[in-house]
């Protein structure tokens, strides 16, 4: 019986078979999530005009959504939002627990959102909406020419202020003690509101 020697040469193809093979099977796994789960979603946006862009990002406790919307062609946020989630939630298998909408609103739009803000405090606090509709009428009526919403869903508010040509949108949990639903908050990008 002979023993046979490995040789230099015979380690090196071994070493350059093994990283070779490593390297197609998490090439395969990273192509596959590029290619086949987040396809679906791409094109599910490119049918939304709504929809410009959207970035995901995983978190320890679920997914991260940032999303570019055209505001000429927003109508009802909360119509346009739950959808995306829903396909989110079933492509990725994640709940998306943080929602942040990229505006870049006018002063005066941030500071109604501030003002707004203690309504929308109170009312997931309370579960009481009277007052939130009431404070939003008062600034809509204060402000004149403009069109503020908050769009009440299952397990979110769907905050959307228009004024000419400037809107603010924001997606916030509808209760207070936590996530149970598809997004949480969200609001200004590198605004103040």
């Amino acid at each position: 019986m002979s023993r046979k020697y490995w040789s230099l040469s015979t380690i090196l193809v071994i070493a350059i078979v093994f990283f070779i093979t490593t390297g197609l099977l998490f090439g395969g796994g990273f192509l596959y999530e590029k290619i086949f789960r987040r396809n679906p979603l791409q094109k599910w946006v490119r049918t939304n005009p709504a929809v410009i862009d959207f970035q995901l990002q995983e978190q320890r406790e679920g997914l991260s959504l940032e999303l570019k919307l055209d505001p000429d062609q927003v109508e009802n946020l909360q119509t346009l939002l739950e959808p995306f989630l829903r396909e989110v939630l079933a492509r990725k298998g994640k709940a998306v627990t943080e929602v942040r909408i990229v505006n870049e609103p006018s002063p005066a739009l941030r500071d109604i959102y501030y003002q707004l803000s203690f309504a929308l405090e109170e009312a997931k606090a309370t579960g009481e909406y009277n007052t939130l509709y009431q404070v939003l009428q008062g600034l809509q009526a204060k402000t004149g020419e403009a069109d503020f919403r908050v769009y009440l869903g299952t397990d979110f508010l769907y905050v959307q202020l228009r004024q000419g040509k400037d809107s603010l949108y924001a997606v916030l949990p509808r209760k207070a003690e936590g996530i149970k639903g598809l997004a949480a908050a969200g609001g200004a990008k590198g605004g103040e509101g």
